[in-house]
């Protein structure tokens, strides 16, 4: 059997979201770029619905509008984010977050939606190469290039490799990259539900105890995304409820607070386990999207980090001349790292503390809390804040 060798400027392991923006944000570049995919070009050109609904900020929004994405997004599949009410057991104490001046607090768009518009921005670049069906199997260095080894056992050469391989990215590793990892323990069990009354574009996280439920408002006005987060050792129970039972728990998890409620279609499971990388870059090597940083959902955050890694790491590329002197390229590779921590960090470590807090079933993590969310609501710098990051 005969083997290839190809060069290319930057190879991109994985096109998801990720790997996607990325080779989007440096179109006309005049970089030449290869996307690396283990999955068919079927289920990328016509993602299949995973259950997933992604909160988009105002900044990401900016993104996907300047590669073109965004307008690529049907209307039924842009549903404005105009509050967020979170609540702690069974207290009716609300913590609300209203949208402001700048509009709504964000927008809610399917994952699915979000891969089918950047693989078709991507697909009409002239400067990507993608190649399918293939995974990585190698990781190497060789003067002033790296190669990757296909386990078709073609190899591919390139200045630069990012990663963008997911929260558990085999590449991460082979370029001896390790990463802290929080394992919650913890299990989301989403899928779409019609509710009797109107969501009015809030979104409802609901902190009860052994459970938490988040109600994410959808395009139509009745139907909404029940994100329900348990235990991992529940999570096999409650996915195999039936739908007329599991309608059940959702009206119960939120006190009724949108009526009755049936299930619309199939449920997902998604184990929870938090990423941080320990370094972004390595020599002609750097990480993008939940390779760098992978959230827990609570924040909706993860996607938008994701976003923000490429955008950090495609606008230092835009300065180079070029990748074959490596000294500036490793300073724009630290750089970016830079940049990324500078935003992530505060964020992934803010999350874990909040989910650690608003998951401990111990007594004086309850008091505190309901604490939590009576301060939080009478300082309204606090919400500020929490609003301003949304909004930006």
């Amino acid at each position: 059997m005969s083997h290839t060798e190809t060069a290319t400027d930057i190879a991109i392991v994985g096109a998801g979201p990720a790997g996607l923006a990325l080779a989007a944000l440096l179109a006309g570049s005049g970089y030449r770029l290869m996307l690396l995919e283990r999955q068919p070009e079927e289920a990328l050109a016509a993602p299949q619905d995973d259950g997933r609904e992604i909160a988009l900020t105002h900044k990401s929004v900016r993104l996907l509008k300047q590669i073109g994405a965004w307008s690529l997004l049907r209307d039924d599949e842009v549903a404005p984010l105009r509050a967020a009410h979170v609540t702690d057991g069974a207290s009716p104490y609300c913590l609300a977050f209203p949208g402001s001046e700048r509009g709504p607090l964000g927008f809610i768009v399917p994952n699915y939606a979000i891969r089918r518009v950047l693989f078709e921005c991507v697909s009409a670049q002239a400067n990507v190469t993608l190649r399918v069906g293939v995974s990585v199997t190698g990781l190497d260095g060789r003067g002033s290039l790296r190669q990757l080894q296909l386990d078709s056992g073609d190899l591919v050469e390139a200045p630069l490799v990012v990663a963008a391989d997911s929260r558990f990215s085999e590449v991460r590793r082979m370029a001896g990259i390790g990463a802290d990892m929080r394992d919650f323990g913890r299990t989301a069990i989403v899928g779409r539900v019609r509710t009797e009354r109107d969501h009015e574009g809030i979104a409802r996280e609901c902190f009860g105890y052994g459970s938490t439920l988040a109600l994410l408002p959808l395009a139509e006005q009745t139907l909404s995304s029940a994100v329900v987060t348990v235990p991992s050792n529940r999570a096999e129970a409650i996915s195999a409820l039936s739908g007329e039972d599991f309608a059940r728990h959702v009206l119960r998890e939120s006190d009724a607070a949108l009526g009755g409620v049936r299930c619309e279609d199939a449920r997902f499971s998604y184990p929870l386990v938090g990423v941080y990388a320990r370094q972004f870059y390595s020599r002609r090597f750097a990480l993008a999207g939940d390779a760098a940083v992978g959230m827990h959902p609570v924040t909706a955050h993860g996607f938008n980090l994701g976003l923000a890694s490429a955008d950090s790491l495609a606008a230092e590329l835009l300065k180079l001349r070029g990748l074959a002197d490596e000294k500036p390229l490793q300073r724009a590779l630290g750089r970016f790292q830079f940049r990324h921590r500078l935003e992530s960090l505060p964020i992934y470590e803010g999350t874990n503390k909040v989910v650690g807090l608003f998951t401990d079933e111990r007594a004086p993590a309850k008091l505190i809390r309901k604490a939590v969310l009576r301060v939080s609501n009478l300082l309204p710098p606090i919400r500020k804040a929490i609003t301003y990051q949304l909004t930006r």
